[in-house]
Order: structure tokens, then C-alpha cells, then sequence
């Protein structure tokens, strides 16, 4: 039965896996966790050996439920697996060097720090031999490998203040541009494979618009070649140089190149400077798995003997906790660790176990998101997290989600589901405003998008408005807001707290506890409005008329002159 395989990846490849993987039904899953381990390289198991291919080679053919090995491919020159992949990053610098002061004083600020360059350098182990077989392929210089200790740290999780993601770092936009899909489930910024293959393309385009300067490229990477290009320009006009050191730049970009040539040097003379680098073999850490079905991701990480932290750090991409395969066909594994996961999705299919238990359900009547946590025997913040859903949002019933079901009929159905169709309450306080100066009734209600009588009601008005009033603008209110699968909001409802409203009016306790609404008279209303009612000009003893259709008389009503003050 198919379901996972061993996939081409980019020349970058484990050319064998054993004498027959068996490849079966099952998919992948993706959730949304941050890198919290750091762990060194692990070496390939003995028997599997390390290849590389001068071209894709083409996709495994498939009997009905093995999986033939691929020959084995001649290795390339660089790839030789008794080297370190250190040396081999040494070998291939080729920038010049960078004459600043700023140099030296980022070599000081990372020997500063130890543990910082430590940490990097282990998460590096996971990702370096892959980006630096395709840094080689295009003939670019191997400091472009170090480029993510400056951008993330060499986090693929890190995210920026202007939502900058992943080890290179592409924002919304640029990542849009290069084919780095963001949606529900997944963000192929975060996708060490698809990412890297971005940013070499993106570091191609901007090197040759520079004129075939790294410094300038660097440059443009991180401030905009749109920028650097005005920058060049103002210089020319001024007869200055238009050098990386001549431009006038921001600090984040005069100090970014600086950065990247700091943490060569220290690499070039590691041993002198007693730093521990890990140990870092010359060949690939991960392999790619194809799969067609969808799997949890803890079944998955599972079925390659890891935790869920390392398995997210090769494949953070994911951000739900099953991995759909309509959404992102690929996994990536450990080399040393191929064989163990294909053998125990083999052993799972043949119990005939279910893969993938995160399912769309909807909530019913009655039901809340802890009440059906507790019947799937999960806590509530994990189906929150799962759906991406905040701990203060109260939400209804008709809410569609995810969530893991015990009893799982068809598992495809999880590929149909797009995202969450969230429906919550939200109570909105009232709004109020402080007149400014030169401020009107008018000007204030467009201001705020109602009308100039709503103002004038809420809040009691005889005339217009003075400067130091405040008013309510706004009565405070209960809305009914749906976020659809494409995480569009619209407001489905809106219900008015009427008893804010600064007129009092007594038809809103009625209402909520379901009484019939008062009758209410002139004098009344003017009360509410806070004016005086008008003095008769003469007082009357007033008798309700009879009924129309009674045979009784109505009474004449007798009028009394008032009493004459006498002057003094």
C-alpha cells in the first residue's frame, strides 16, 4: 500500500536506505510549536551511505508494497565524508575583507557571548550541509552559509517584529514573490529546503543588479535594493563613492555586512580562539520523505523514535498538529532514522491503525470547547493551539474546527478542511468622546459614524455641544462575529446594552426580563431628558374620556383661574 517514500530532493540526497523500504498508506501533520531543543548533528548509521547526484534522479517506482532502493550515485568532489563540513565552508570563502572598525567590534560581541555562538552552531548542524551543497552548485561564496547565524540565529522558527520569518528571514511579501506559500496549515518560509532555494535565488538577482558586488548585495538583501539603488544614486549626484562603506545607510544595515564577516573570522580561526565547534559531518543530515496520506505529527515523530521539538526543527514549516498531504506532501527525517519510520508506518498500516485523528468537528448546541476537550480526553488550550484560537475568545456553537476524534471513518476528510470557521461572542464597552475645541455635534457623529440624533439621545442633549463635554458615542454592545476559513471577519449580529444609555429608558430592564414595554407619557420623556417640565397657565382637573362605544358621559372638565400674587 503507498503512502510514504523516499523523495529526490535536490540532488541532496541518501542514495540508498536498505534492501526494501516498504511504503505504505499514511500522511503527515504539521503543528505550530517553537523550537525549544538545540541538538548537535547526528551521525548516519553504518551501511547507509551518503550521495549526491549531478541531476534529480527520477522517482521510486513502487510494486504494490515495497518500495525498490535507488542505486547508488558517485559522490561529488566536495562531498567527502571523512572531511568535516567546517573545512568545507573555510574553503569556499571567497568575499574580500571588510575595512571597519565594525568588524572587530562584532568579533568582540560574539566571543562575548559563547553560549549564543553555541547554540547557533548546534542548530546549524541540522541545516548546513544542505545549504551549503546548493551555496556550491550556483558557484557562490560559502560566507552566504553563514548568513542565517546573522538573519534568525539559525532558527527556522524565529519570527520579526515586521513578521519577518524563518532562517532567512522573508517577509509576507518577498516570500509571496518566491514562491514560499503561507496559508492555515503551512509557511514555506520556514521550510529550511524551500527557503534556502528562495534566498540564493533572491541573493542571485540582487548580486548581479549591484554589479557583481557582495557587499552591496548584502546590503540590498537587508535594507531593499530599491534603497541601496537611491543611496548609489545620491552619491553619484554628489561626486561621493558608491561603495558598501560610502553609502549612507541605517545602523541595522551599516552593521549587518560587518556581522557576517565577524563570524567568518571567527570560523576561519575557531581553534586559535578556543571555540568548541560541534562536530559536523560532510554529508547530509536529513532526508525527504513523499507521503500521499495524512498523519499526525506526533505519530510521526513517533514513528522516527524523536520528540516533537526535534521533529519540528526539520520541519517547522507545518503549523497544525496533522499533517495534511493536499497541503504539503514532504516530511523530512533524519538520515539514520528513514528506515525505523518506514518499518513502523508498516507495522501501524498492517494493525490497521488509524494515521491521522485531528478531524473537523462542530461544535453542537450546548457544547464548548473544554466540554469536548474533556470527551476526547485532550486539555482545551491544545485544541485552542491546534486551531489557533485565543484563550479569551468565547466561542459558539456552529464553530467548525479541528480536533482528535476516537473513532475515525474516513481519514481523508481532514484533506477538504481549509481552516476553521469560528463563530465567538464579544462584548464591546461603550466608547466615549471629550469635545475638542472647534468641534461640532455634525463633525463628531461622522467622526464616529452615527447620527447626530443618536448623540443627541444617549447622552440627554437640550443644545448642542460644548468643548470639555464628554459624550457617549458608542453604547456598549454584544456582538456575534464570524471569522470564515480564509480568516475573513464580519460581524453577523449586534445587540445594544440600552441600559448605558444616559436617557434611562426603562423599556430595556423590561425587555431582558421579558415584560411588556411601559407606556410613556409626555411629562415622562421630558424627565429623562432632564428638562423642566412647563408651568400650565392654568391648572385643570383633567378626566379620561369614556371609552369609544360606552354609554358614559365624560365629565366637563371645570378650569381654575391661578392665584394673583399681590405686590409689595
Amino acid at each position: 500500500m503507498q503512502g510514504f517514500r523516499k523523495f529526490p530532493q535536490s540532488r541532496t540526497i541518501l542514495a540508498t536506505v536498505g534492501a526494501l523500504l516498504i511504503a505504505l498508506t499514511s500522511g503527515c501533520a504539521s503543528l505550530s510549536t517553537s523550537l525549544s531543543g538545540v541538538l548537535p548533528g547526528q551521525e548516519q548509521s553504518a551501511g547507509v551511505a551518503p550521495r549526491t547526484y549531478d541531476a534529480p534522479p527520477r522517482p521510486i517506482e513502487h510494486s504494490a508494497d515495497v518500495a525498490k532502493a535507488e542505486p547508488p550515485a558517485e559522490l561529488s568532489d566536495q562531498a567527502e565524508p571523512d572531511t568535516s563540513l567546517w573545512d568545507r565552508i573555510r574553503a569556499g570563502f571567497k568575499m574580500p575583507e571588510l575595512d571597519t572598525p565594525l568588524v572587530a567590534e562584532k568579533e568582540r560581541f560574539y566571543l562575548a557571548r559563547r553560549d549564543y555562538l553555541d547554540r547557533m552552531y548546534q542548530r546549524g548542524s541540522r541545516y548546513l550541509f544542505y545549504i551549503v551543497e546548493e551555496i556550491e552548485k550556483r558557484g557562490m561564496p560559502t560566507e552566504l552559509a553563514l548568513l542565517p547565524f546573522v538573519e534568525s540565529a539559525m532558527n527556522p522558527t524565529a519570527l520579526s517584529s515586521a513578521q519577518a520569518a524563518g532562517l532567512w528571514q522573508f517577509i509576507p511579501s518577498t516570500g509571496k514573490a518566491y514562491d514560499l506559500h503561507q496559508n492555515w496549515w503551512v509557511d514555506n518560509r520556514r521550510d529550511v529546503v524551500k527557503s534556502t532555494n528562495a534566498a540564493l535565488d533572491y541573493l542571485q538577482k540582487i548580486y548581479e543588479m549591484q554589479g557583481n558586488d557582495w557587499f552591496l548585495a548584502l546590503a540590498s538583501y537587508n535594507w531593499g535594493e530599491g534603497a541601496v539603488a537611491r543611496a548609489i544614486k545620491r552619491n553619484k549626484s554628489k561626486g561621493l563613492g558608491t561603495d558598501y562603506l560610502s553609502l549612507n545607510m541605517p545602523a541595522e544595515t551599516r552593521h549587518y555586512v560587518p556581522k557576517l564577516i565577524a563570524l567568518k573570522n571567527i570560523l576561519m580561526r575557531a581553534e586559535e580562539l578556543g571555540i568548541a565547534l560541534p562536530e559536523l559531518p560532510n554529508r547530509p543530515y536529513f532526508v525527504t520523505i513523499e507521503k500521499t496520506r495524512p498523519i499526525d505529527l506526533k505519530l510521526a515523530a513517533q514513528f522516527a523514535g524523536m520528540s516533537v521539538e526535534e521533529f519540528v526543527a526539520l520541519n517547522p514549516a507545518h503549523n497544525r498538529p496533522v499533517i495534511a498531504a493536499s497541503k504539503n506532501n514532504e516530511i523530512k527525517l533524519p538520515a539514520d532514522r528513514v528506515d525505523d519510520f518506514l518499518i513502523a508506518v508498516d507495522k501501524h498500516a498492517e494493525a490497521s491503525k488509524v494515521f491521522a485523528t485531528w478531524q473537523p468537528y462542530t461544535l453542537k448546541p450546548g457544547e464548548s470547547i473544554e466540554s469536548v476537550a474533556r470527551s476526547f480526553g485532550i486539555s482545551a488550550a491544545e485544541i485552542r493551539k491546534a486551531n489557533g484560537i485565543q484563550a479569551r475568545q468565547n466561542i459558539l456553537a456552529g464553530t467548525r474546527l479541528l480536533a482528535p476524534h476516537k473513532d475515525v471513518v474516513d481519514e481523508s476528510r481532514v484533506e477538504k478542511f481549509v481552516g476553521p470557521r469560528v463563530y465567538e461572542q464579544v462584548d464591546r464597552p461603550a466608547q466615549y468622546h471629550t469635545v475638542g475645541r472647534k468641534e461640532t455635534l455634525a463633525s463628531i457623529a461622522r467622526r464616529y459614524g452615527v447620527s447626530t440624533g443618536a448623540i443627541t439621545a444617549w447622552n440627554g442633549l437640550k443644545k448642542g455641544v460644548q468643548h470639555g463635554m464628554r459624550l457617549l458615542v458608542r453604547p456598549a454592545s454584544t456582538q456575534t462575529l464570524l471569522t470564515n476559513e480564509h480568516g475573513d471577519t464580519r460581524v453577523v449580529s449586534t445587540t445594544q446594552n440600552a441600559e448605558i444609555i444616559k436617557t434611562g429608558n426603562p423599556n430595556a430592564k423590561n425587555r431582558k426580563a421579558g415584560k411588556a414595554p411601559q407606556r410613556r407619557t409626555r411629562s415622562r420623556v421630558s424627565a429623562a431628558r432632564g428638562s423642566r417640565a412647563p408651568r400650565p397657565k392654568t391648572e385643570a382637573v383633567r378626566a379620561r374620556p369614556a371609552a369609544r362605544g360606552s354609554s358614559k358621559i365624560a365629565p366637563k372638565i371645570e378650569k381654575v383661574a391661578p392665584p394673583r400674587r399681590k405686590r409689595t
